[in-house]
């Protein structure tokens, strides 16, 4: 099952119709692609950034490793934003405007949609999409007490790492 993180803008009329689903999974076009992958998901300062990083390091790797190393460098550089390019994405989104409103647990966006929709109180039942919907389990109760920051992991330390985005 995959995870999609729906967002919504507050200048359409029913932000929900014009809802936007992203995965949180590894991207392999984006990995395969690179900057040519952002730029048709319409992310111009990504682009922009991971060419001059993308040519920084490959031209420093191929003047004081040599080739080889330069090949490695773009390898491991195009796999390293495979796995990060939803969370570009998302980080793109929010800069303009956008409002991450649920997360989904979904095989296919198709899934992810009905659940969605079909968890929404402001939506008539008559319009929603058809198919078989499978409830999500129950969320557990969130913890209170102190040590409960939501930026804090599941032992109350900080969340680290490239993945984890922090609460703002």
């Amino acid at each position: 099952m995959a995870v999609w993180t729906v967002w919504e803008h507050e200048k359409f009329d029913d932000p929900a119709f014009k809802a936007h689903f992203v995965r949180d999974a590894f991207s392999w076009w984006a990995s395969i692609l690179g900057p040519l992958w952002a730029l048709l998901q319409g992310m111009p300062l990504v682009f922009v950034a991971f060419t001059i990083l993308e040519m920084g390091l490959i031209g420093l790797a191929q003047v004081t490793l040599g080739e080889e190393a330069a090949m490695w460098a773009w390898l491991l550089f195009s796999i390293w934003f495979g796995f990060e390019a939803r969370a570009l994405k998302r980080w793109a989104l929010a800069r303009r405007g956008w409002t991450m409103t649920a997360v989904v647990k979904a095989k296919r966006l198709e899934q992810a949609e009905r659940r969605y929709f079909a968890g929404r109180d402001d939506i008539p039942p008559d319009i929603l999409p058809s198919g078989p919907t499978t409830p999500s389990a129950p969320l557990p109760p969130a913890p209170s007490g102190p040590g409960t920051d939501p930026a804090a992991g599941p032992w109350g330390a900080p969340i680290i790492g490239v993945m984890p985005e922090g609460v703002r």
